[in-house]
């Protein structure tokens, strides 16, 4: 079954920015939880990048003109990365640290999924949600380090 959701530019955008503040929010308390001092600084820097992904959506979002281009944004099937996003969020039995190996990796799908779309209707931007998808994949491996660090000591 495909997702026929049709969106605006400004209607996607918005949605981009609600789940990286999702994420920022976890990454916030999931910095207070952690017990390793170096992992409590990632995953609040983390939380300070969302920020400025979020500021850095908000500003293309206003510098591009394109409601003028009403033509709607389809065949993104976001649903199920919405729905991974938001029952990774409220999973209780899965561990910080592997909750945020999720966001990131869900979030990074995300955003290469609307890039290209977005492209089509402002370059600049596209190009923006293509580096946010990059950054998120290097943070996965960068997490994978301290899950294998954890698994180890607690092995």
């Amino acid at each position: 079954m495909t997702d026929e959701t049709k969106y605006t530019f400004s209607s996607l955008m918005r949605l981009l920015i609600e789940n990286e503040r999702k994420l920022e929010e976890h990454y916030e308390r999931a910095a207070k939880a952690a017990g390793d001092p170096e992992l409590r600084v990632f995953l609040s820097n983390l939380g300070k990048v969302g920020l400025r992904r979020i500021e850095r959506m908000r500003t293309a979002r206003v510098e591009t003109v394109v409601e003028i281009a009403l033509e709607p944004i389809t065949d993104l099937n976001l649903n199920d990365l919405l729905a991974t996003i938001n029952s990774t969020i409220g999973n209780t039995r899965t561990s910080d640290l592997e909750k945020t190996r999720a966001l990131e990796r869900a979030i990074s799908e995300l955003y290469s999924r609307t890039s290209p779309k977005i492209n089509q209707i402002s370059a600049e931007t596209g190009d923006l949600l293509s580096s946010f998808a990059h950054e998120s994949q290097e943070r996965v491996l960068e997490l994978g380090q301290y899950v294998r660090t954890a698994y180890s000591q607690e092995h």
